[in-house]
């Protein structure tokens, strides 16, 4: 393919799992000699994301603060479309579709893809430029909702740098204060209540109170708004039980340490794809308490198309997950060979490389099209409807 200029949009500065496969991606789009440059908007607090980039050699144009107004931050995503004589803007979830869409994107003058990871879809994307879903049970939906264009491209692992023996989680075990004999679960997740991320840290807290093992450990690496009610939790944990058996350290920039370290991972979405690329047995969380382990069965297809995720009954049954986990616990062979299935089957449906190479594609066509407004002016009113109102939109049209 011939070498693009894309500008690429992220959600927020936050370290979460589609704005990580943002910078994975861009990464390798340059490696393959493809230009990428990243643009976002401020951040009141840390941008750990930045430096995360900044390690890859990529550099993240920040634009005003998390108040900043909306025309101002998509001014400045204009500007450096020009400067940089991008070609395509990709465009991160909702809010950097809409600013791709009444900014660079106006008109049609820059064609825009959007990349959607969530596991619901969601009103006010603009439905006649490409919309790419990470989750094949969305498809429907997505076309429900009127999306003239819409891909499958699963969320990228990194395969080459997530893998067993790239890290050392020997060093991670001595930080924490975890002996080589003791069974460590790992949980690596953003601790807020949306996708219930933190009920599923919540429960695994509680199974691992009802398991009362004293070889087990649990680790949960992250940050959030739910972060200090968990800590407090695992502190009433650790008093019953007499011991350190749950620890809430705080996020890492590259959490991998903790991945290697881990007997068993637990999680959902991009974080329980890593774990099986460290060839961990992963038990998958989900809403409604939903956890299984996964393993060859009948279980493997929906756990793909959700990426990783499930829905439960509604009930929250620690001792659910306990028994799930107990097995594990108690059979090393059966851990090892879990391990390596789950690296297989990883490596073959969710390479990075696999992943780019499908986003290639997708540009190619997207660049090939003829240029023009139609498509963008059919999406106007829905667009006006969900963010703005008509005298806003007017006069950040110019009209």
């Amino acid at each position: 393919m011939r070498p693009v200029r894309v500008l690429v949009h992220l959600n927020n500065l936050a370290l979460g799992g589609a704005q990580l496969n943002a910078v994975d991606i861009a990464r390798t789009l340059r490696d393959r000699g493809h230009d990428p440059v990243l643009f976002a908007q401020g951040v009141a607090g840390p941008a750990p994301l930045v430096e995360v980039a900044a390690g890859h050699g990529l550099e993240v144009v920040v634009a005003g603060g998390p108040d900043s107004p909306h025309g101002e931050v998509r001014r400045r995503l204009g500007r450096l479309a020009a400067e940089h004589g991008s070609q395509l803007l990709h465009a991160w979830e909702v809010r950097a579709a809409r600013n791709s869409y009444f900014g660079p994107g106006r008109y049609g003058r820059l064609p825009v893809v959007s990349t959607f990871y969530g596991i619901r879809m969601l009103r006010g994307l603009p439905r006649h430029q490409p919309l790419v879903l990470g989750l094949g049970a969305l498809l429907g939906d997505g076309r429900a909702f009127g999306h003239r264009d819409v891909s499958l491209i699963e969320p990228p692992v990194n395969t080459a740098a997530d893998a067993p023996g790239q890290v050392d989680g020997a060093a991670f075990r001595r930080e924490h204060g975890i002996a080589d004999d003791e069974l460590l679960l790992a949980i690596v997740t953003r601790l807020v209540p949306a996708l219930e991320k933190d009920a599923g840290a919540e429960l695994t807290v509680e199974a691992v109170r009802r398991l009362a093992d004293p070889r087990v450990r649990l680790v949960v690496v992250g940050t959030g708004p739910s972060q200090a009610a968990l800590r407090a939790r695992a502190a009433a944990v650790n008093a019953e039980l007499g011991r350190q058996a749950v620890l809430v350290p705080g996020p890492l920039a590259d959490p991998r340490p903790a991945y290697q370290a881990a007997d068993i991972v637990l999680g959902m979405g991009g974080s329980a794809l890593r774990g099986l690329a460290f060839a961990k047995p992963v038990v998958v969380h989900g809403a409604a308490g939903y956890t299984a382990v996964h393993e060859p069965g009948p279980l493997v297809e929906p756990h793909a198309s959700r990426c990783m995720y499930g829905f439960g009954s509604g009930e929250r049954s620690p001792e659910a997950l306990a028994g799930q986990l107990r097995p594990l616990l108690d059979d090393p062979d059966r851990r090892a060979r879990l391990g390596a299935w789950g690296r297989e089957w990883v490596v073959g449906r969710f390479s990075l490389d696999s992943v780019t190479t499908a986003f290639e594609e997708l540009y190619a066509r997207v660049l090939d099209r003829p240029a023009g407004a139609a498509g963008w002016l059919r999406d106007l009113e829905q667009m006006v409807r969900y963010e703005f109102t008509k005298p806003a939109a007017l006069r950040l049209l110019g009209r």
